[in-house]
């Protein structure tokens, strides 16, 4: 919605803006001075939301007639808190999340007695999050289906709707134009344009048949009005709306209508009032003020008792059919052919008009005398009416001039000033008198950095050029920055002589401040979305094992000391090693210290190095840029990056390649990096945990580990025993493994009998805790019944790598073969569904039996 039914410009987003409308107390009857003042009732607080900024063009008759209204009411006093959300710049969850706390915050503290909602994002805002649940809600300017699907979430709506005033404005044109064929309707290039576009066409379904309707979406406005100068006989223009057009010009004036006017061969009718005076002929037209009036009237009548589920929502009578007297007399228009009840404006009433009844007396006396001393008489007369009209209209202007709060000023083509309004004090601390004196001294106070686009915009203007108002900074004579925002027109006389420009100068500094403001915390936002959007990335890629413990279990001795120095370490952002055979434990550690760290509200990002690609391990720590190598189609973080203000656990540390080691020294040095491929130094904050099952003092002696790297690395040691050395805690690791992979295949818990139990303790597990946890995992398979028992060829014989010297080791495909052979075996060869063996594998049906072709797997 904006300030017209087909369209209003677009004004930079400003968000938060607030002033405060107050009655002034009544001063107390004389001799009352012994007695205590009487209590003055609380004001009443309203919320105006604005979908639009309030001061832009047509919003700001809405925002005068709601704030005067107010203003006037005597029988209360009000504090009218003005909101912009920014809705027509900014969108998405993210942002209106930020809109809703800033606005909590702001009126957590406050009562708000009602709400005022101008146009329809305003109104989805407050129903979509419950703003200031409780409190009544009055629209202005939302078509009455959207309050009416309002009340049915907040019954305590209602408002005033728009009038539907372009088809009567159409049927207007049709009336007085019956031959016409083709209405052209004048909307703009913007998003909202368009969609008041597919409105009206909705709208002006009626008139299909009637007439044929053109929209101008994507014209230029150069190329609107050269094609008003070709229009035939048969064809009028509709003026709706005009904010940005095809070519990117965006206008915050009614420079447009007037341009497309002036060279238009047809009549160019409007839809609202504020459009007279510039060009159209009229039309069946709304006022935005008038509306405005009309709402806050509605809210009065709440804030005095009335509910607003009581009040029926009911449609604005703003409309008027109004004329332009000029464009009357130039399209040869009478006044009695207009509709009954029109109003005609800026009629111009001859000398004769008025006085003709004493002209004629006059006349008819003297022409008896002297035929020329009539003639002189009457043009002595003439002369001296039309002076005094013409000193009327300069003191008229000028006096509005003065009192405006923008600064006013005509520039002669020679850069002198013709004229400049008392409102420049204000803006730039400088007198009237001080441009008069210096015309340079404007341009002396555009700031440095922004003079030569105000130059280039002020010889367009001295030129006679239309252009769109430009926004810089200038120095006050006190020494303030202040943003501003010039307009500037061509003064034309007559002839089409050209006599200079008319400027106006607005104060934008609060706005400007609150848009940047807005602007860096989206900015901040938006870096908040793309870290948590790395992070989600780096979970959907790792890769977490289903069937690994989940916490350290046991209580021997050897665990009990792993644990003190694990709470002795986590505090500290220390760098820590931790060693250890494969199998027994050492991520499990890692978690451990992260968790007991003051970064546990941040994830712990785990990286196994034996796993890297070697071309690729670089990038998959440090990141890269776009373009750094072949398939780098785009940038992508490391996992240092990810792991920032949190913890990194290096998983196999000792299978980096001599390179990567080099740049994981710096990092842990001095917290610095490139990403591959780029030369922007980057700097992190992420604590390093590393794990190895190898011995890394024989890997620096070896020469292919980088012993500096050693040094590093090794400040905070901590060794993981073998499960051999825990044999205390396999009676308790084996019975939290039964009792968990019971729960996951969905059966019944399984009782481990005493000799199962000293068959585990008595094996010497090389695989340690994992090796057990697989063990038990096959004898549930294999288990029948309500007791564990141990697969045949696990009591037969040792398992493989029992005593890691003699016998053949298993190569990982046939580990592979033997495990999924057992689980279809178990299944009877059942692959999908409940209980499948893709299910127990953690698989896809697919991705199994496409393993088993590759293993050559096959049901005996």
């Amino acid at each position: 919605m904006r300030g017209r039914t087909l369209g209003l410009s677009l004004a930079l987003a400003s968000l938060a803006a607030t002033f405060v409308l107050a009655t002034p107390a009544v001063p107390a009857p004389a001799g009352s001075a012994a007695r205590a003042p009487a209590a003055r009732p609380a004001p009443k607080r309203v919320v105006v939301l604005y979908s639009f900024p309030p001061d832009s063009l047509g919003e700001h008759g809405l925002s005068d007639g709601i704030n005067s209204t107010f203003a006037a009411d005597t029988s209360g006093s009000y504090e009218v808190f003005t909101e912009y959300t920014g809705l027509d710049r900014f969108s998405g969850a993210t942002y209106e999340s930020s809109l809703l706390s800033l606005l909590s915050e702001k009126y957590a503290r406050r009562k708000v007695d009602l709400i005022m909602v101008v146009g329809p994002s305003a109104l989805q805002f407050v129903l979509a999050h419950d703003f200031l649940p409780g409190v009544p809600v009055v629209t202005s300017y939302v078509v009455r289906r959207d309050v009416e699907a309002a009340r049915l979430k907040r019954p305590d709506t209602t408002g005033l709707t728009p009038a539907q005033n372009a088809p009567p404005t159409l049927e207007l044109m049709l009336r007085m134009y019956p031959q016409t064929r083709r209405i052209h309707v004048i909307l703009g290039g913007s998003s909202y344009e368009r969609e008041q576009a597919e409105r009206g066409r909705k709208l002006f379904q009626p008139f299909e048949g009637r007439v044929a309707l053109d929209y101008w979406n994507d014209l230029s406005l150069q190329q609107m009005v050269e094609r008003g100068r070709t229009l035939d006989g048969d064809e009028l223009v509709l003026f709706g709306s005009l904010m940005q057009d095809a070519a990117g010009l965006e206008f915050t004036n009614q420079s447009p209508v007037s341009e497309i006017s002036a060279a238009s061969r047809r009549p160019v009718f409007g839809v609202i009032a504020e459009d007279m005076g510039q060009g159209i002929v009229g039309g069946v037209l709304i006022s935005m003020e008038l509306s405005g009036k009309h709402s806050a009237e509605v809210a009065l009548r709440i804030l005095r008792g009335e509910r607003a589920s009581s009040i029926p929502i009911a449609e604005g009578a703003d409309t008027l059919p109004m004329f332009d007297w000029r464009q009357l007399r130039r399209w040869g228009i009478r006044e009695r052919d207009l509709p009954k009840g029109s109003v005609v404006r800026f009629e111009k009433v001859s000398v004769w008009d008025t006085y003709w009844k004493e002209i004629s007396a006059g006349v008819g006396v003297i022409v008896v005398e002297s035929l020329l001393v009539a003639g002189l008489v009457f043009q002595l007369r003439r002369r001296r009416e039309t002076e005094r009209e013409l000193a009327a209209a300069e003191m008229r202007h000028r006096t509005v001039a003065d009192f405006t709060h923008d600064w006013e000023f005509w520039q002669r083509p020679d850069g002198s000033f013709e004229y400049v309004s008392p409102a420049c004090s204000g803006v730039s601390g400088y007198d009237t008198d001080d441009f008069r004196r210096s015309p340079s001294l404007l341009e002396q106070m555009v700031l440095e950095e922004d003079r030569p686009a105000w130059a280039a915009y002020q010889r367009g203007a001295l030129e006679g050029k239309r252009l769109p108002p430009i926004e810089y900074r200038i120095k006050t004579r006190e020494g303030a920055v202040r943003w501003v925002e010039q307009a500037s027109n061509p003064v034309l006389l007559e002839g089409g002589r050209f006599a200079g420009t008319r400027g106006s100068i607005r104060d934008i500094s609060e706005r400007k401040e609150s848009q940047l403001e807005l602007q860096r915390a989206y900015e901040e936002i938006r870096a908040l979305k793309d870290r948590l959007e790395a992070e989600n990335t780096y979970y959907r890629e790792e890769i977490r094992s289903a069937e690994g413990p989940s916490e350290l279990i046991g209580h021997s001795d050897a665990l009990k000391y792993v644990i003190y120095r694990i709470r002795q370490v986590a505090p500290s952002d220390t760098t820590v090693l931790i060693q250890g055979e494969t199998g027994t434990g050492k991520e499990l550690v890692a978690d451990a210290i992260h968790q007991l760290s003051a970064r546990a509200d941040r994830p712990l990002v785990k990286v196994n190095c034996a796993a890297l690609p070697q071309g690729l391990a670089e990038s998959e720590l440090f990141g890269h840029e776009k373009g750094a190598f072949t398939g780098a189609q785009s940038q992508r973080k490391g996992r240092f990056e990810l792991a920032d203000g949190a913890t990194l656990f290096l998983d196999e540390v000792g299978e980096l390649p001599p390179e990567v080691q080099a740049k994981l020294l710096r990092v842990l040095q001095d917290g610095q990096f490139e990403r591959v491929g780029g030369t922007r130094t980057l700097k992190v904050a992420a604590r390093v945990i590393a794990a190895t099952n190898r011995d890394l003092r024989q890997e620096v002696a070896a020469g292919r580990f980088r012993e500096d790297l050693w040094y590093r690395l090794n400040v905070f040691p901590i060794t993981v025993p073998t499960l051999r050395q825990r044999g205390d805690d396999i009676p308790t690791l084996a019975q939290s493994f039964v009792e968990r992979t019971c729960k996951r295949l969905a059966r019944p818990p399984l009782a481990v009998p005493q000799s199962v139990m000293k068959a585990l303790a008595a094996y010497p597990w090389p695989g340690n805790v994992r090796e057990l946890q697989n063990v038990v995992e096959r004898a549930v398979l294999v288990s029948d019944g309500e007791t564990l028992r141990l697969a045949d060829e696990l009591v037969a014989t040792p398992l493989p790598g029992a005593a890691r010297s003699p016998g053949r080791l298993q190569s990982l495909i046939e580990v592979e073969t033997e495990h999924i052979r057992s689980v279809l075996e178990a299944t009877d060869w059942k692959v999908e569904g409940r209980g499948g063996a893709a299910e127990i594998l953690g698989m896809n049906p697919s991705t199994l039996r496409a393993r088993l072709r590759k293993l050559n797997i096959q049901r005996p």
